[in-house]
């Protein structure tokens, strides 16, 4: 779900800098009040960031065929020891030879050296079931344990593997982004402070007002689940729901201790603030009460507005959250 939303008075200019760009922003709020902040995008660490999150297709199918080897080779249940094994209890090793298959982990050479006697392909036959039979048990072992190191590789990568295949890890992607971002929220905290209320608002209206655009799943040849990181959202100014969630998240992080949640409904995302005395829509979730922030909408909106399609989906249930600070 996202808004085609119109931007009335939003601007941007883009001045090269020694290490990526100077980005001004100007932007008009929900009170119709102009804004405008300068906020620098470093070409290394948005570099870093991209490295950091999602993998290509042939990365993933890389590692997955590597730890499967490897694996198998660490169980004794590699192709050549499997087949071996089945010769050595079925056959006559002597008469039926196993060598390893040059181009790939997977496969073997089997030769006979009984070959035009009566019976060779039949004995042949015989082996090659017997070994596909050992290789189909051994999969449910395997399996297990390269579940457990794809998680660990999606970990490294910014991921996480869910019931519904590789998603976005939103509270590692929010807390290292707020790492990077932090000389870009000093300068929020500069221009738009002292108050926490004047950050949020400030904070909240500049990040609305990026233009929507959905980012699919595999972007580049690189697959991110629809996710851009806040510093290309910055550096391209356009971003879908999820990705303006994580960068209002990330920035906020570096504002505000209090609490912060990401909110799923379907096809489409919202952010949770525990702030003091809200006004507006708000949910409470374990004993925290948080403002409700939508980052996509057609227009300009304050803190704790939010749409029908989202209040119809929290108060039917339909959404999942994540703390991410």
């Amino acid at each position: 779900m996202g808004p085609e939303a119109a931007n009335p008075g939003r601007l941007i200019r883009k001045t090269p800098s020694p290490d990526g760009l100077l980005i001004a922003y100007e932007w008009t709020d929900a009170k119709g009040a102009s804004r405008a902040i300068d906020l620098p995008v470093s070409r290394s660490e948005l570099e870093a960031s991209e490295l950091a999150l999602g993998f290509s297709v042939e990365e993933l199918r890389t590692f997955l065929a590597g730890a499967e080897a490897g694996i198998r080779k660490e169980m004794g249940l590699s192709a050549l020891e499997i087949a071996r094994k089945v010769v050595a209890r079925i056959s006559d090793p002597e008469r039926c030879r196993v060598d390893a298959n040059p181009e790939s982990d997977f496969k073997i050479v089997l030769r006979t050296g009984s070959g035009g006697r009566a019976g060779s392909e039949t004995e042949i036959e015989r082996v090659l079931a017997a070994y596909r039979r050992r290789w189909e048990a051994s999969r449910k072992t395997v399996c297990d344990r390269l579940h457990a190191r794809l998680k660990e590789y999606a970990g490294d990568h910014g991921m996480e593997v869910t019931p519904h295949g590789i998603a976005v890890d939103y509270k590692r992607l929010v807390r290292d982004s707020a790492t990077r971002l932090r000389p870009i929220a000093e300068e929020f905290r500069r221009k738009f402070g002292p108050t926490k209320k004047a950050l949020l608002e400030a904070l909240y209206s500049f990040v609305q007002s990026i233009p929507y655009r959905r980012t699919p799943p595999v972007e580049g040849g690189r697959y991110t689940a629809g996710v851009s990181v806040p510093l290309r959202v910055l550096a391209d100014d356009q971003a879908d729901c999820d990705s303006k969630a994580v960068l209002f998240a990330a920035l906020w992080l570096n504002l505000c201790g209090h609490r912060t949640i990401l909110i799923r409904v379907p096809e489409h995302m919202l952010v949770g603030v525990a702030f003091p005395f809200p006004e507006g829509a708000t949910i409470d979730i374990r004993s925290t009460r948080y403002l409700l922030l939508e980052l996509s909408c057609p227009q300009a909106t304050a803190p704790g507005v939010i749409s029908q399609y989202s209040a119809d989906a929290l108060l039917s249930q339909r959404y999942k959250y994540r703390i991410v600070s």
